[in-house]
């Protein structure tokens, strides 16, 4: 079995992930459990995409602060939120942008 990485081309990569975006944020809307959310099959999906994703993630996360904290998790194995700041959306979302212009991920 090959463990290659294929990589979309951008064009493609950032179409799938809004239309995947537009979709988990359309049937999530509602919920209110955290594990219901990442659980979605788009956002699954929008994890599987693998670490080319994670530019796109951060880029939306700056325009509308979301749930998008478990999907950088699993793509980055990071997890820069204080553990005071956990349950606070403002905070992580600033911790998690922090991450991305400290590892190159954001300018």
């Amino acid at each position: 079995m090959s463990t290659e990485i294929l990589m979309a081309p951008p064009g493609r990569l950032a179409s799938t992930f809004r239309s995947l975006a537009d979709q988990w944020r359309a049937e999530t809307q509602f919920l209110s459990s955290t594990t219901e959310i990442a659980m979605h099959s788009a956002y699954q999906r929008i994890i599987g995409l693998g670490p080319q994703v994670i530019p796109l993630i951060l880029g939306q996360l700056a325009k509308e602060p979301g749930h998008w904290f478990w999907a950088l998790k699993a793509l980055t194995g990071a997890d820069p939120v204080a553990p005071a700041d956990r349950g606070h959306l403002p905070a992580m979302t600033a911790a998690w942008l922090q991450w991305g212009r400290e590892n190159g991920w954001i300018a």
